[in-house]
């Protein structure tokens, strides 16, 4: 593996551990302008890493997802392709002042918080491009940030509304069809292998592919890019 190949996989998963830990305290204030401040009494309203770190989905997981294909064949470059989580952000729906509008406002944070970083990312990019210009190390590996950023935080955003348990986007899939607490709990025990099924074995990581680069696409036609 290259240094170049190194230091671009670090960029990224640094990208991602930003978009993970933003992506958690969205949930976590959401829930405590919803009248919950179980996530703030435990420390998770905050962008701190160290307060969301999973060690399996926000460590072990990602870096192999990143750095695995550059481990294969002379020459192979890493994977942008990477998806985990984090510890789950604790909240009691009893205290929420409107069960399920709240459910579902908690859950769409953590998605819109992503698209909103991914937004702003490229506003600074823009703002970069017009001030340094490219063709200098600096101008180089700042941009390269700023684009890893945004692509990392819109792949989390539409990831996490996959209606998969314990994805976010299950949530609303459970409340829109009034599933029963025991029918999601039964699915929440399958989740993680029916995503793994979904996205090898379905057009879903292709469709992943469509959103993210529509999405973007959106975004840059908005900003002139």
């Amino acid at each position: 593996m290259s240094a170049g190949v190194l230091a671009s996989g670090l960029i990224l998963y640094l990208c991602f551990i930003i978009a993970l830990s933003f992506h958690e305290f969205a949930h976590a204030w959401m829930a405590s302008r919803c009248g919950d401040n179980t996530a703030k009494a435990l420390g998770r309203l905050t962008v701190n890493p160290l307060a969301h770190i999973d060690p399996l989905g926000t460590v072990i997981l990602p870096l192999l997802m990143i750095f695995m294909p550059a481990m294969g064949a002379a020459g192979a470059t890493f994977s942008n392709f990477v998806i985990g989580w984090a510890k789950p952000v604790p909240v009691d729906p009893r205290n929420y002042r409107n069960g399920v509008r709240d459910d579902n406002l908690v859950s769409v944070a953590g998605p819109i918080s992503n698209l909103i970083l991914a937004f702003a990312t490229l506003i600074v990019f823009k703002i970069a491009i017009a001030s340094f210009g490219q063709g200098h190390d600096f101008a180089n590996g700042f941009t390269e940030f700023l684009l890893n950023l945004v692509y990392i935080n819109i792949l989390l955003a539409w990831f996490n509304m996959i209606p998969i348990p314990p994805l976010d986007g299950s949530h609303l899939l459970k409340n829109f069809t009034r599933m029963s607490y025991q029918t999601y709990f039964w699915l929440s025990q399958w989740g993680i292998w029916i995503l793994i099924l979904a996205l090898n074995f379905t057009p879903l990581r292709y469709i992943l592919k469509m959103l993210i680069s529509k999405t973007l696409y959106g975004m840059a036609i908005i900003l002139r890019l």
